[in-house]
């Protein structure tokens, strides 16, 4: 089935955090509360609604990928960058170029937005590929 990617809107919300909830249960800990983090990032400020999209496959949703705003100060300056996470695909669909589909996405869709910089929370290994 042909994958489309949308941006989130709030009838998505609940299937958006139990779709994270599966994808990161028991990955790295007993647990998760990546979901948590999807919930709470909404009510933030720093939440990119136009950078929060969905994968689906008909009406189910198959992914997701969030950012945030983020300020990196240093001796040039404050510079305004996103922030990456979480990124999550149903276990069973994992593999497939869901999750690249996602990121290639909302890069461009990022670059579209006058965003120059992206922080990624994740495995380094896994976001090579995109040139990060």
């Amino acid at each position: 089935m042909k994958t489309s990617i949308r941006t989130e809107e709030d009838k998505d919300h609940l299937q958006v955090e139990n779709l994270t909830r599966e994808a990161f249960w028991n990955l790295y800990k007993p647990g998760c509360d990546e979901h948590l983090l999807v919930h709470n990032l909404r009510k933030s400020p720093a939440f990119v609604a136009e950078l929060c999209l969905v994968a689906c496959e008909g009406e189910k949703i198959v992914g997701n990928i969030v950012y945030s705003k983020a300020k990196v100060i240093g001796e040039g300056g404050e510079f305004e960058v996103l922030c990456m996470g979480p990124l999550s695909v149903l276990p069973e669909l994992q593999k497939r170029g869901t999750g690249s589909l996602l990121m290639r996405h909302s890069i461009d869709k990022a670059r579209e937005l006058g965003y120059t910089a992206l922080i990624i929370f994740g495995d380094p290994g896994y976001y090579r590929r995109f040139g990060l």
